[in-house]
């Protein structure tokens, strides 16, 4: 295999949204750069040219220019990082595993997936194509987690990447992304996402655990919404199956709309550092809905924790000490 053809067969969009998150932009992407710290997005990707500029540091090219300034790599090594993505070992092709970062390149339509949130569904065996190893999984039920809730929300382990991976819904119940959690013990090291949400979008047009969730929220009148996906898992171990999360630190406006018309109550229990009142989009919900959210003022969690990191005693004493938003 030529050289160019090995570059030409890696979506260069795909690979580097492993470390950054895109917006679209009248066809063209933009992040903030991953390769040189910035606030204001100035890292642009042209998908049909395969190519990247990166405004903030003055480097552009192909993958594979991107992988020798990210990794700070000679020429050799960045080929051979570049081979081990594409599932190449010399000229052929090793392995039949699709990668779970392929879901971008196989089901989007990047313009109105980037703009609006809304994409196509994935099958509904999707997440057959991955594999369910127990010594993988062993690192989340080590957190608490239950086999029962693995289960149910359907966690796998993609060998490809080294990431346990997790099927995210519509509100419907069909899958639109496909979400993973490294295993790599060092991926901060490694300049690699903790978390990672492979199929590109502008605002998630979904609430993570609504589906898997709804009949539950529906009969106790309430959500309480989360951070992260973990939180949502950990709660239904406990047999609390009124959770959710909304992936991030800040409520959309997509997830929003969701909530008014849910028209339940909302519980917000995002991480310690996050100040809800500072979230726009929340002071509008609570013209709509009744908004609750928890609030650590026994010093109970660390900085960076999620109401639930310190287990269910912690959790119960937070949550019975709620504060209501009027």
């Amino acid at each position: 295999m030529e050289l160019s053809e090995l570059i030409e067969s890696v979506d260069i969009l795909d690979y580097i949204s492993q470390y950054t998150d895109f917006t679209e932009k009248n066809g063209e992407y933009w992040a903030l750069s991953p390769l040189k710290e910035e606030n204001t997005p100035s890292f642009s990707v042209r998908r049909e040219e395969n190519a990247f500029y990166d405004f903030s540091s003055g480097v552009g090219g192909n993958v594979l220019t991107f992988i020798r300034h990210y990794h700070k790599c000679g020429y050799a090594e960045a080929i051979q990082k570049l081979k081990e993505y594409a599932g190449f070992n010399g000229v052929v092709a090793s392995h039949k595993k699709l990668s779970v970062v392929e879901v971008a390149k196989r089901f989007s339509k990047p313009k109105k997936a980037a703009k609006t949130g809304k994409t196509a569904p994935l099958a509904d065996d999707y997440m057959e194509r991955y594999e369910k190893r127990a010594d993988k999984l062993a690192a989340w039920l080590s957190e608490g987690i239950s086999e029962a809730s693995l289960i149910k929300f359907q966690i796998y382990y993609d060998q490809f990447s080294n990431r346990l991976v997790y099927p995210i819904r519509s509100i419907d119940g069909k899958i639109i992304n496909i979400g993973g959690r490294t295993l790599d013990p060092h991926w901060k090291e490694k300049g690699l996402r903790k978390y990672t949400y492979f199929k590109p979008w502008g605002e998630l047009n979904t609430i993570y655990g609504l589906a898997e969730n709804m009949e539950t929220i529906r009969e106790k009148r309430e959500i309480i919404l989360f951070e992260g996906c973990k939180s949502v898992l950990l709660m239904d171990s406990w047999g609390i199956r009124n959770a959710g999360a909304i992936l991030t630190s800040h409520l959309n406006p997509n997830q929003m709309k969701i909530l008014i018309q849910l028209g339940c109550k909302v519980v917000f229990a995002l991480d310690k550092e996050v100040n809800i009142r500072d979230d726009y989009n929340i002071r509008r919900l609570k013209q709509f809905v009744k908004v609750e959210y928890i609030w650590d003022r026994w010093n109970l969690l660390d900085e960076k924790d999620a109401p639930v990191d310190k287990g269910f005693e912690v959790w119960k004493k937070l949550y019975e000490g709620r504060y209501s938003w009027t």
